[in-house]
């Protein structure tokens, strides 16, 4: 009898030990991706907490437990983390979502304690299992560069939370890429706020902006990772998710809740959206990307209420077949430099010198420019070939450096300034031609589409700081304009050309003019006006301040550099 209880005894133990054998396998599961591991009730109560806490959050696990899980974040990640869970099915999960926690002391309104941060970027996943569907259970890793990488985390942002066009370009090209890679279909969904503009003005700013918050987290909320949710034009957006969930249908439905919702009137908006898959094996992964941003970029361009769902649908896949032998042409067009240069000369208004020439890309078999390189932007190839127009600039100002110097201006895109391969492409170029400092100036173009301006500022200060000038392109008397002038340190603006055209018949033109012009002046910036093809023109021009000017009247652009009908001037630095 003894023997046998002693038996049972030992089977007991044996089970016990397995139990604490698998329970210590999960954990050790669990920490070789996590650091946090956390288990919240149905009344949003965190029940168990084990791992990193008082690395983390400044306290044992017994300092969280029957605490709100949401007072463990940051406050404007937790409308985020309440839209992912609460669509969180028994057997599903969410992740990786990059969000803040803060310690303890910090979420009941105190200071951290010294040896922690206020915040910590982590990356949040959690899940709902089967059988226990009032439990998630959530794990949060500490994010370091891949997982920063992974959550897309880069990137300017609305202040809802939204990337802007760009980065959700970039974000959506990489998504695609990576479910292409491994073999599973994502959708992108457009959404159009029809009427905006009237709606905006029956909520009021204050109300339009909490409205806008809420509307970035329907957005971002149906997004795969969060993240690949992105503001396209004011009135558009986009979002990547999976394929075949409905998730489209799903937030346009809660978009137009939340608007009559927020609508005095009870009216709301019209809120209309485009599904589009992007399952197609025409492509490469990097092809089809590029053909999904062009896409974006038409989206962004087209007028006001005319997202069609079927039209939107089928322009993609017609698309992706156009894009195809376009891509490749342009490729290949950059890769054995077969492009031209005209030369258009940048003249002192007052003296008639040559100031510089500004470098003009021309094409074979009259293709247009101006298309080329939007669809070049549009595509994320416009890195590619503005480093080949400056390795060539900087090419021909080298091989004429003994016989016949000239000064030159490159135009950079916006886009390019903001990549960070590009710029360290650029700096090794022009270390390689240090002895161009003072001659080789860039002009920024397409400033509209530079949000990250201190990323954008830090290298024009690096490419300054070598001796290298730079000019602000298309530069106009808006908000905008300012706040670039706020933001970058430039030794040129470029003013828009539509000012010129209407300087001789708009006293209102004249005088924001005259007011730019006393701007720059006292910041020690130089203007150039475009568009110069009267002489009344430059007459007027003169009399405002403008220090220099470009057009027809100046000289015509030219296959090479023409000093023909003016003095050869050094550039007035």
């Amino acid at each position: 009898m003894q023997a046998k209880e002693t038996q049972e005894v030992d089977i007991a133990l044996t089970e016990a030990e397995q139990l604490r054998e698998q329970r210590d396998r999960f954990l050790a599961f669990a920490f070789a991706a996590s650091d946090l591991l956390l288990e919240v009730g149905d009344d949003s109560q965190i029940r168990y907490a084990v791992g990193a806490t008082n690395q983390l959050l400044g306290g044992p696990p017994a300092a969280v437990i029957g605490r709100g899980w949401l007072d463990l974040f940051v406050e404007e990640d937790r409308a985020l983390l309440v839209a992912k869970i609460g669509d969180l099915a028994p057997g599903k999960r969410c992740g990786p979502i990059l969000v803040s926690i803060c310690p303890v002391e910090v979420a009941k309104g105190k200071a951290a304690p010294r040896h922690l941060p206020q915040a910590v970027k982590v990356a949040f996943n959690a899940c709902r299992i089967p059988g226990h569907k009032d439990v998630i259970y959530c794990t949060l890793t500490v994010a370091n560069i891949s997982l920063a990488k992974a959550a897309r985390s880069t990137g300017a942002r609305t202040g809802g939370g939204l990337l802007y066009r760009d980065g959700f370009e970039s974000a959506a090209a990489e998504t695609l890429e990576a479910a292409r890679a491994t073999g599973q279909d994502v959708e992108i969904t457009f959404i159009e706020f029809v009427g905006a503009a009237g709606f905006r003005e029956r909520l009021g700013n204050d109300r339009w902006e909490a409205f806008y918050t809420d509307a970035a987290t329907v957005l971002r909320s149906g997004a795969i990772d969060s993240d690949t949710a992105g503001t396209i034009a004011e009135d558009r957006f986009g979002i990547v998710h999976e394929a075949g969930t409905g998730v489209g249908t799903e937030v346009r439905r809660q978009l137009a809740e939340l608007a009559r919702a927020f609508d005095p009137t009870g009216s709301g908006l019209n809120v209309e959206q485009a599904t589009i898959t992007t399952s197609t094996n025409e492509l490469t992964g990097e092809e089809a990307a590029q053909a999904l941003v062009y896409t974006i970029n038409k989206v962004a361009s087209q007028g006001s209420g005319t997202l069609g769902v079927a039209s939107l649908a089928a322009s993609f896949h017609e698309q992706v077949m156009e894009t195809q032998d376009r891509i490749a042409s342009f490729k290949a067009v950059v890769a054995s430099n077969r492009f031209d240069f005209a030369f258009q000369p940048i003249v002192d208004l007052e003296t008639r010198e040559i100031s510089h020439f500004e470098v003009l890309a021309r094409f074979a078999h009259g293709e247009s420019p101006y298309q080329t390189i939007v669809f070049a932007e549009d595509v994320g190839l416009i890195q590619d070939f503005d480093l080949a127009c400056c390795r060539r600039a900087m090419g021909f100002m080298a091989e004429r450096v003994q016989s016949s110097p000239v000064n030159l201006a490159v135009n950079l895109s916006g886009l390019s300034l903001q990549s960070d391969v590009f710029v360290e492409a650029l700096i090794g170029l022009l270390q390689k031609h240090a002895d161009l400092a003072g001659r080789l100036m860039f002009e920024a173009t397409e400033s509209s589409r530079m949000h990250d301006l201190e990323r954008v500022s830090r290298v024009f200060n690096a490419l300054k700081a070598r001796g290298f000038a730079m000019c602000l392109d298309d530069f106009g008397a808006g908000a905008a304009s300012f706040q670039y002038l706020r933001a970058l340190e430039v030794d040129y603006v470029k003013i828009d050309g539509t000012y010129t055209r209407r300087l001789l018949s708009s006293d209102r033109d004249s005088l924001m003019l005259r007011n730019l012009c006393e701007l720059c002046a006292d910041l020690n910036i130089k203007t150039i006006a475009e568009m110069v093809e009267l002489d009344d023109q430059v007459a007027k021009l003169r009399s405002l301040g403008v220090h220099m000017g470009q057009g027809y009247l100046l000289g015509r652009p030219a296959p090479q550099p023409v000093f023909v009908g003016t003095s050869r001037g050094r550039r007035q630095a």
